[in-house]
């Protein structure tokens, strides 16, 4: 088997670890939900209950500690997930400006400065490039741009908030059309900063475009320069495209055929004083990349571990805080010789390998070679490289897997703990809340319902044949409306163009007398207001007995329809009768179209021709008379109608509901039975300052207990 070969192994290896860790970030963002859900729970507690010693017990609770814990494993997760779904094995190459790593780069994959750009003078490399080797293509790239959005939040913020610039641009005009604000902060470093900052603000117009373009972006190889380099190869400064750049993916055939399913990520250098590098780069380490090559060239002058160096390397091993990287790096040190323009450092080399450990620098190996000289490079360290992960990649895998799952049991062990002093807020069973005690409350209770409903029953009984107040109220304001409006009639003007229209005045009263009834028949329409109001007022009647008399207010903070069908949801399927009950009287309504409509429109015949014909040689003048003689005979006819037979509508239709709600939750077999089943698990609701919330077979009890269980249960899956 050879090396990509076996590196295809591996990869095909992590597929079954990505899967698993898809179902362990279900559970785990699961658990999340409940435990927010949990903790909500736990503050409606603590704000109902009057008791110290369960007060006490719901405050030592601690949440606080594994939603931080939950959210750390999530962020971990989604590395690893990153890790084992890649297609590739990735080598980073880190090292500050101008050592050597993009030679190294060119080596590796045959690229050359069109499409990795080195220089000497300042840094040239603007954007991280992944390379990846496919032997069937010609070389070309595809180019990932930020977004308006994106660029503000990750690029132009972090520097007003270092900088202490005061308020950040709220769009990206904002920041394009207004000057920036002075730096007040001191310091060489600072103003270094700043003046990267101006760099973004002065070439804005050079790149924006950029911004608003679809990503990805396929170009050719000759093209792949303007897009990841700071200056031409002459060493002008003249691209700005990096700018708006998030990250280049490059395609082509590395010179080593053997390498397989390898990638060679390319990040800026660093030891620039861009603000957000350092993240990007960590955040790149954790994600994209398996193996790291630090490189740095010895001046053959003397050279020294600087602190620069050391925060370098500081840098990559808090990317992975649980795998060390002196498991998954090797150093390159650049080796020149006294034929290059820079001079012989050998020496200068050996002696930096063997300061290393003073500077707390471990890795797993270091290589000493030319990274201009490809052949050294493909021997010395590409080989190495991928002998070292054909090797140790799948014992690496591991132990980041198995350092995971560790934290995963921790954290359910501390979950574990957490749900066990949640239990223990229900270990106290009131006395107070004996049988006897309930007995005594729920028998003034349905003392207080009986009597209540019956009364306002009896009221309901006299006053069934008298006129409902809101109804008539309703029906007064609409025949009023029909007596002022003449909008409904149409102009003598109107009926002549009609009359031109239509052929004759015969036809054009025809059309104008079905107009007219169309527009009386939707005034009546309003009616189903008054309707509906008359019953709603009823219905508030009828809750504020059960909320205030009856005490049932702890329940529904509604009244009206609402507060029914509130309670009809609480009540349980056993109590069927009760819940119908409820059920029926929240559902209930009058309405126009099913109790008048149909008597209306019989009234409205006189409004047709047939019935009213025009009179023979009958002109504007009469088409108009006519109309609004029958409109005013057919008004006069339908409030008769309604004054007569419909004002009392409303009144007997509310005696028969309330009594059929009566009999039902009241008068029927088991009532009382159903009500006391009903009301228990919600005695801490109805009677505060008796019951505890938390008491034996209380509702809150039992949501309570619900959320803990479920919270386990999915605690228990995160291992599994």
């Amino acid at each position: 088997m050879n090396k990509g070969q076996k590196i295809q192994e591996i990869i095909s290896l992590r597929q079954p670890l990505a899967q698993k860790l898809t179902t362990v970030e279900e559970n785990l963002n699961h658990l999340q939900i409940t435990w927010h859900k949990l903790e909500d729970y736990r503050n409606q507690l603590q704000a109902k209950t009057q008791d110290d010693k369960v007060l006490s017990k719901l405050q030592e609770i601690n949440f606080s500690d594994s939603k931080t814990k939950i959210l750390e494993l999530l962020e971990k997760l989604s590395k690893l997930s990153s890790r084992f779904q890649r297609e590739t094995l990735n080598i980073g190459v880190v090292g500050r400006a101008r050592q050597g790593k993009s030679r190294l780069l060119q080596s590796i994959t045959g690229l050359v400065s069109g499409e990795i750009p080195d220089g000497d003078r300042q840094h040239c490399t603007g954007v991280r490039s992944t390379i990846h080797h496919n032997p069937h293509v010609e070389t070309y790239g595809e180019v990932w741009f930020y977004t308006e959005r994106s660029f503000l939040h990750e690029i132009i913020y972090p520097y007003y908030t270092t900088l202490d610039l005061g308020k950040s641009p709220i769009s990206i005009q904002d920041f394009a059309n207004n000057p920036l604000p002075t730096l007040r902060l001191e310091g060489s470093e600072n103003q270094a900063k700043y003046e990267h900052l101006k760099r973004y603000h002065i070439h804005f117009s050079e790149y924006s475009h950029l911004l608003k373009s679809p990503s990805p972006r396929n170009i050719r190889q000759e093209e792949i320069r303007q897009y990841v380099a700071q200056d031409d190869e002459n060493g002008e400064r003249i691209y700005f495209n990096y700018l708006a750049v998030k990250e280049v993916k490059i395609v082509c055939q590395f010179p080593n055929k053997e390498v397989g399913q390898i990638a060679v990520v390319d990040m800026p250098g660093l030891g620039d004083t861009g603000i957000g590098d350092e993240t990007r780069m960590i955040q790149t380490l954790a994600e994209d990349v398996d193996f790291v090559l630090f490189v740095k060239m010895p001046k053959p002058s003397g050279d020294y571990w600087a602190d620069v160096d050391v925060k370098l390397y500081d840098t990559v091993n808090a990317s992975l805080v649980d795998l060390p990287v002196k498991l998954w790096s090797f150093m390159v040190l650049n080796q020149t010789n006294k034929d290059s323009k820079y001079g012989d450092n050998s020496a200068n080399c050996q002696d930096l390998i063997e300061s290393m450990t003073e500077k707390h620098i471990h890795v797993s190996d270091y290589i000493i070679t030319n990274c201009a000289n490809p052949e050294e490079v493909n021997e010395k360290i590409l080989e190495k490289t991928l002998d070292y992960l054909s090797n140790n990649i799948n014992q690496l895998d591991q132990k980041y897997v198995t350092v995971f799952y560790d934290q995963l049991a921790d954290l359910q062990l501390t979950i574990k703990g957490e749900l066990q002093k949640a239990k223990q807020t229900l270990n106290k069973v009131d006395s107070v809340e004996s049988e006897s005690k309930f007995d005594d409350l729920f028998y003034d209770f349905w003392d207080n319902i009986t009597n209540d409903l019956t009364d306002l029953l009896e009221v309901l009984r006299e006053k069934r044949n008298d006129q409902d107040d809101y109804f008539k109220e309703q029906v007064e304001a609409v025949f009023q409306e029909c007596q002022k409006d003449q909008s409904i009639f149409p102009s003598l003007e109107e009926i002549k163009r009609r009359k031109n229209k239509e052929g004759d005045y015969a036809r054009a009263y025809g059309y104008y007398i079905d107009e007219v009834r169309t527009g009386l028949s939707r005034r009546f329409l309003n009616l189903d207001d008054g309707l509906k109001k008359s019953i709603e007022e009823l219905k508030i009647e009828i809750t504020n007995l059960l909320a205030d008399k009856c005490n049932l207010k702890g329940l529904s903070s509604h009244r009206g329809s609402k507060f029914l069908a509130d309670i009809a949801h609480l009540i349980p399927q056993e109590s069927s009768t009760l819940h119908e009950g409820f059920t029926v009287l929240a559902n209930f309504e009058l309405s126009y179209r099913g109790l008048i409509q149909y008597h209306i429109r019989g009234n409205l015949d006189n409004l047709k021709q047939d019935n009213s014909p025009l009179p023979k040689g009958g002109k504007e003048q009469d088409v108009l008379d006519n109309l609004q003689e029958l409109y005013k005979e057919t008004v006069y006819q339908c409030k008769n109608a309604l004054d007569n037979n419909f004002l009392r509508v409303p009144s007997q239709a509310a005696f028969a509901i309330v009594e059929e709600f009566v009999d039902l939750v009241l008068r029927s077999k088991d009532a009382q039975r159903q009500w006391r089943k009903f009301l228990l698990p919600y005695r801490a609701d109805i009677w505060t300052d008796t019951f505890q919330i938390l008491g034996d077979n209380t509702r809150l009890r039992q949501q309570w207990i619900q959320l803990i269980e479920e919270t386990e249960s999915i605690n228990s899956s995160l291992l599994q």
